[in-house]
């Protein structure tokens, strides 16, 4: 009765065991199936995600463009605004401007009355009363008149509205007209108004085609003090000019290094002091190619005919060029027409207006300054320029080339060390050739005895005592205890045939050893041969050089 109970006992047990599994099999495959539903919920989101990143972007986009369309309606419509307010406020400027240059091309052509020029030009100066190039144009007309009185007070109204832009118009146009003297006097007014520390490129410009000769022979000397009197201003201002000077074009020739890979091959293999031999030399055979850089700016023919276009070209430049009182609104024109340019994107037009604005304060700084430009530039200048600054720069420009010829002189090794293999000699002037080659065999010689020694430390004759032992034991045991016996004659047989290539082995690498060493010590001279030659080579080039006084690069 008792185990008919128990086995009631257990079957309700595993039935619920049974029950118990199933639902637990029902959890599992819900539970899979929620899974599935929740990775199809999460690509779901994923995909809406992606679907919102888009439609973010898009309206970005969107947003972006309806901007820039937005700004460059607004630049459109406000440019219209800007231009009639210049042409409200300052047409007769404008029209001034022309008619100036129009005055300078009839007088050219002689093709325009006197009367006509006469009438035109005071009507002008009625309306615009405070424009200085209104009385220069005054001026220009009554020179034609042969009005001298009319003529100076043009002018005197004129310097007091603006006695630069006056003093060099009059020289340009006095230039024009062959009027020397007249047109020192102009320019020396000029150069009297500008800093020497605050030099623009055109400043440099007048001042190259004067000591060209363009503006004609300066008899009176008007302008050369000037020019004495700005060089002498930045040679004492105190911040260590000299040396700046000499750093400057030390670190200019420093560009014109000649590399001297594969003059050398064997010195830069195997000899410790090559990189100062090398900083020496490649200088040395830099000379050529700096006195020619030089020599060809300086000996330069300069055009003359060409010159005085370009200065005409500059008065034509200067007399377009609007008033100061005009600038508020060219900036905004120019800001305006920035933003058309780059179809309404502001920043772009920003960021343009902002780099030609300090690209033109780059271009603004001390006449050194100016000439040092012109000579590092590639393009972009007259040769004529380049030639004026050489000849002013020249005493610096030596001296920065003497600098950078001689600083690694102190470097140069009296003597060198040369490394083959693991062997080091020295050498002073190449003459001991033989002794390092023989000093090199010699240690040669004993690397390849302890590499022989080496070799023989493998011992055969031990190998075949050892097998003659074995074959001896192997017959001995062979009756008594066969096993042992065979394994002891195969032992035996085997030490035998170990010994044998052992014996071969040691033949083999001594050979093979005696070869390799042979033919080391054969390169190993010839390597020695070949850096003394070239060290020999560039103690010539040195003493050839120092003999001679340094040679004048801007001659």
């Amino acid at each position: 009765m008792a185990t008919q109970a128990a086995n009631i006992n257990l079957s309700g047990l595993e039935r619920r065991i049974d029950s118990v599994s199933e639902a637990t099999r029902r959890i599992e495959t819900e539970l899979a199936l929620s899974n599935k539903k929740i990775d199809s919920v999460s690509n779901d989101l994923a995909k809406v995600n992606r679907d919102l990143q888009a439609l973010k972007t898009s309206f970005e986009s969107f947003l972006n463009e309806h901007r820039k369309a937005a700004a460059l309606q607004k630049a459109a419509t406000e440019l219209i605004r800007v231009r009639q307010e210049l042409e409200q406020s300052f047409g007769d400027y404008k029209t001034v401007r022309e008619t100036m240059l129009g005055v300078l091309q009839a007088t050219d052509l002689a093709l325009v009355k006197k009367t006509t020029i006469s009438q035109v030009t005071e009507e002008l100066m009625l309306s615009t009363p405070d424009y200085w190039l209104a009385p220069c144009l005054i001026a220009v007309s009554a020179w034609i008149g042969n009005d001298r009185d009319l003529a100076d007070r043009a002018i005197a109204e004129a310097m007091k509205r603006d006695e630069e832009k006056t003093a060099l118009t009059m020289a340009l146009i006095c230039r024009r007209n062959n009027r020397t003297d007249t047109c020192y006097e102009w320019l020396s007014i000029y150069f009297a108004k500008q800093t020497v520390s605050n030099f623009t490129r055109s400043n440099f410009t007048y001042l190259n085609a004067y000591l060209n000769g363009v503006f004609g022979p300066d008899e009176k000397h008007m302008c050369d003090d000037y020019v004495a009197k700005w060089m002498k201003e930045i040679q004492e201002n105190g911040d260590d000019f000299e040396s700046k000077q000499a750093e400057q074009w030390r670190a200019y020739c420093e560009d014109f290094t000649v590399n001297l890979e594969g003059q050398f091959p064997q010195m830069s293999a195997c000899v410790h002091e090559y990189d100062a031999i090398s900083a020496y030399v490649s200088r040395i055979n830099s000379v050529d190619k700096i006195a020619y850089n030089f020599s060809k700016m300086k000996n330069v023919e300069v055009d003359q005919q060409k010159l005085k276009k370009d200065i005409d070209q500059t008065l034509v430049a200067l007399i377009s060029r609007y008033d100061s009182k005009e600038e508020p609104l060219r900036k905004e024109e120019q800001y305006l027409m920035a933003v058309r340019n780059f179809d309404g994107d502001t920043e772009a037009a920003k960021a343009s207006i902002l780099a030609a604005e300090r690209k033109k304060r780059e271009e603004t700084i001390d006449l050194i300054g100016q000439m040092t430009n012109v000579i590092v530039a590639k393009e972009g200048v007259r040769p004529s320029e380049k030639k004026t600054a050489v000849s002013f720069l020249s005493s610096y420009i030596r001296n920065g080339f003497e600098t950078y010829i001689t600083e690694k002189k102190p470097t140069f090794p009296e003597q060198i060390t040369l490394e083959v293999e693991d062997w080091r000699g020295v050498s002073t002037d190449g003459t001991n050739g033989a002794a390092l080659k023989t000093d090199f065999e010699q240690h040669m010689e004993r690397r390849r005895a302890e590499t022989l020694s080496a070799i023989q430390t493998q011992r055969p004759q031990q190998l075949k005592i050892a097998s003659l032992v074995l074959a001896v034991l192997g017959v001995i045991c062979l009756v008594p205890m066969f096993p042992l016996g065979v394994i002891l004659l195969i032992g035996a047989v085997g030490l035998f045939l170990s010994s044998s290539k052992a014996v071969k082995d040691i033949a083999t690498n001594t050979v093979n050893s005696n070869a390799d060493f042979d033919g080391r010590i054969l390169s190993g001279k010839q390597k020695i041969d070949a850096a003394l030659s070239e060290w020999t080579q560039a103690q010539s080039l040195v003493r050839k050089f120092e003999s001679e006084q340094i040679r004048d690069i801007v001659a």
